[in-house]
């Protein structure tokens, strides 16, 4: 069973009508809404995982039309503390007959930095993250990088009062 530390406490956050169970959460959904993204925010409950997000995304190799992944949040600085999360054992879709429906599983952490999976793509596959497909959008919001995309997600799904 995967152990969570967090340093933090999660706040849950209302985002475009839905509330997210951290803000975290809502700020992934705001910066997929950046780039135009379908997503589904707690999709299924699969045997032993409920993940945070569905994510549809446009293959970039524009030979497959699209590929789903189910994404896995975290308050994580670094890949290597999923370890052992049920969302690092669906590469390219599953294993052994334990299979998701959808291409592959991801881990998404603290920022686009911190995002990782493993999926088959056209005729080749292997390792890729979220931000060689924001470079590769095309919708880009008002020309930004990835980096400053995720600044303004992160304006828009902070705290206020009300």
């Amino acid at each position: 069973m995967h152990k969570t530390n967090y340093k933090f406490k999660a706040h849950p956050t209302v985002y475009n009508g839905v509330e997210y169970r951290s803000r975290l959460e809502a700020t992934w959904a705001c910066f997929f809404d950046c780039y135009g993204w379908k997503h589904k925010y707690e999709p299924y409950d699969l045997q032993g995982w409920t993940p945070d997000f569905e994510l549809i995304l446009p293959c970039w190799k524009k030979d497959c039309g699209s590929h789903t992944i189910l994404i896995e949040v975290k308050p994580y600085r670094s890949i290597a503390e999923f370890e052992g999360h049920p969302c690092t054992k669906y590469h390219y879709g599953g294993n052994e007959g334990d299979c998701i429906p959808a291409d592959a599983s991801a881990c998404f952490g603290l920022n686009p930095e911190v995002t990782e999976w493993e999926m088959c793509c056209g005729s080749s596959g292997g390792m890729y993250n979220i931000l060689d497909q924001c470079r590769d959008s095309e919708h880009v919001v008002l020309g930004a990088e990835p980096m400053g995309v995720w600044k303004l997600a992160q304006r828009v799904t902070r705290w206020s009062k009300t």
